[in-house]
């Protein structure tokens, strides 16, 4: 039985780096089964770079580096059903919380704004952040992971303005504002330069900017409505009188 030197492993290790395996685990995983086969297969006496060639030979069909290869594909594998799989979670928490809060809400029952919160957080920092990932995993055209980008983070920003607009915290209609005139004035146009151009999708192009500029439209107006100045002068503690009635029901 042959007993593995310090030299040998050396030139083991290199040659393993030299054939294009560089991830530490896999490269000591193979040194470690290379050993093996040398330490049980090989007699006193053989020449040992000629055996070593034919063990290593054992380990791949064309190059070494396949074995590296597979490793990151399973590893790429793994996180992304992972990452499906928190993401089912998060859609769904979030809908479950919404729902509630809207609901408890409406009924005027404890919990609601805690149900909200957790809800449109979930949905605004995990869910839509996860989707943007896994559009760049499964996408690879440039254009379309921009407008994917710039879509998701524009709902993410505006979910978080429509939280702050429901809670009645300070900045929701400049945070509101802000997402729906990036939305506006840069969301729709790159969206509809990128599609337009493409001949297979320049009708939907066409149909799904208009239906984008009219939601757009009447959330730009919703966000803007507010009471009248006359009225305003009128009942000068309005905003007062709003959120003791909200302290309240809260």
């Amino acid at each position: 039985m042959y007993k593995i030197t310090d030299d040998n492993i050396d030139f083991i290790l290199d040659d393993i780096g030299k054939r294009g395996v560089v991830i530490e685990d896999v490269k000591y995983n193979i040194l470690d089964h290379v050993c093996c086969i040398i330490e049980n297969e090989m007699q006193d006496g053989q020449d040992f770079k000629k055996f070593y060639e034919n063990t290593i030979a054992r380990f791949y069909k064309n190059e070494l580096k396949e074995i590296e290869d597979e490793t990151r594909e399973l590893i790429t594998f793994k996180y992304y059903h992972a990452m499906k799989r928190t993401l089912k979670i998060s859609g769904i928490t979030s809908i479950i919380l919404i729902m509630t809060g809207v609901t408890f809400k409406a009924m005027h029952w404890p919990g609601a704004g805690i149900a909200i919160v957790l809800g449109l957080a979930f949905f605004s920092l995990v869910f839509i952040p996860l989707n943007i990932v896994m559009k760049f995993k499964d996408d690879k055209q440039k254009s379309n992971r921009i407008i994917m980008t710039i879509g998701m983070l524009t709902a993410s920003a505006a979910t978080v303005g429509v939280l702050f607009k429901i809670m009645h915290w300070p900045y929701a209609n400049i945070i509101m504002f802000s997402s729906l005139l990036v939305f506006m004035l840069l969301f729709i146009p790159v969206y509809f330069v990128v599609k337009f151009r493409d001949p297979e999708t320049k009708f939907n192009a066409i149909i799904h900017t208009t239906f984008m500029i009219g939601a757009a439209g009447m959330l730009f107006a919703l966000v803007n409505l507010g009471y009248s100045k006359k009225y305003l002068e009128e009942h000068p503690n309005i905003q007062q009188e709003i959120e003791q009635v909200d302290t309240v029901s809260h």
